[in-house]
């Protein structure tokens, strides 16, 4: 099965900047791929009319907001596919021990179109190089976690600048136990400094907070390195800081500039990126469409009020994925960014709800607990 438009609307380029063009584009992608799911996924095709819904009636932009949305706890708690399973290339867990899994999984094409998205947003904010890197990684190692989505994520972000050496800070220890090294990722970091190449930290802010507060004294990072973190405070809450406060710290620890030191956004259940810009907002995509909705009617809220979020997206035919309700609350931003691109910007306002999900970092909470 070919979707021409959904190839096409996730390689754009600049995604940050959109365009008429790209509108009809992302409306044109939503509709093969809600056609497609209405044929194939015994789920969604009820949804759809259950709700009246006929996917062929997207037509323009203000069609997208009438998709209907799979909650968010839909997909941690059942297996929703479209394709054959046969036809699946990788699979990936939101969670480990703990909490309700998601489980997502990937064909091929689907796969190649998620890492476009990728691809070209990094290639606008300026990550792609061509530099050897050192790379130390606040998560948890690959080749323990396995299929752990953000142990692949943040792996999967190495391949936009040639990696010299890699570093994992979070490993097994001997009784089997997850356990964040910080000695040793601590002696990392100074050979890093002291190399000469431009370091890439990723991972979970509260490691890489923790990790800060407790040095001694700050190093600095050659030129060209940057910090890039993900995946939120998860069980970590308590240790949570405003994000200036974190910014500030990393700066002042690692010799950044603050506009090198970014926040990524996502989700297992969604999967397209999002990364804040220079100016540290998070745009939306061409290839995405986030609305906030009023957590009782549903109805989509205007700029400025907050509500879930729901997240659009077109890439993944193994799943209906296509309109996703979320358990975060956000706001759309009433003023234009003064980065200079033209998307909307949301802001994370954090969980809604009064039972927390347990996500894509397991138990991250309880290892900086045990750490300390």
């Amino acid at each position: 099965m070919r979707f021409p438009n959904a190839e096409a609307v996730c390689r754009v380029k600049d995604p940050q900047v959109w365009t008429p063009a790209q509108s009809r584009l992302m409306a044109a992608a939503c509709r093969e791929m809600a056609c497609f799911h209405a044929r194939r996924s015994p789920e969604l095709g009820a949804l759809y009319r259950r709700r009246g819904f006929r996917p062929d009636s997207i037509r323009n932009e203000k069609d997208l907001a009438r998709i209907p949305m799979l909650g968010v706890s839909a997909m941690k708690s059942f297996l929703l596919t479209s394709l054959p399973h046969r036809q699946t290339v990788l699979r990936l867990t939101s969670s480990g021990t703990r909490g309700q899994k998601t489980q997502i999984w990937f064909d091929a094409a689907s796969l190649e179109r998620c890492q476009s998205q990728l691809s070209v947003l990094w290639e606008q904010e300026g990550l792609r190089s061509h530099e050897p890197t050192n790379y130390l990684m606040f998560v948890y190692d690959p080749k323990e976690a396995k299929d752990l989505g953000i142990a692949f994520s943040d792996t999967n972000q190495q391949r936009f600048a040639p990696a010299a050496r890699v570093f994992y800070a979070v490993r097994k220890g001997p009784g089997g136990g997850w356990e964040f090294r910080k000695a040793e990722t601590l002696q990392a970091l100074r050979e890093f400094a002291g190399a000469g190449l431009p370091v890439r930290l990723f991972g979970i802010p509260s490691f890489i907070y923790e990790f800060l507060s407790e040095m001694a004294e700050p190093v600095r990072l050659p030129p060209g390195s940057w910090m890039v973190t993900g995946g939120g405070w998860k069980a970590a809450e308590d240790k949570k800081v405003s994000r200036e406060y974190f910014r500030e710290l990393a700066s002042r620890m690692l010799g950044l500039p603050v506009e090198n030191i970014r926040d990524g956004y996502g989700m297992a259940e969604h999967c397209a990126p999002y990364l804040e810009c220079r100016r540290h907002r998070f745009h939306v995509p061409v290839y995405c469409r986030v609305y906030v909705r009023d957590p009782v009617t549903l109805a989509v809220l205007p700029p400025g009020r907050p509500g879930l979020l729901e997240l659009v997206t077109p890439w993944n035919a193994m799943m209906p994925n296509l309109a996703i309700l979320s358990t975060d609350m956000g706001a759309i931003s009433p003023q234009r960014c003064p980065c200079g691109y033209d998307s909307p910007t949301f802001t994370l306002l954090g969980r809604g709800g009064l039972t927390k999900h347990k996500g894509c970092a397991i138990h991250a909470g309880e290892i900086v607990r045990r750490a300390s």
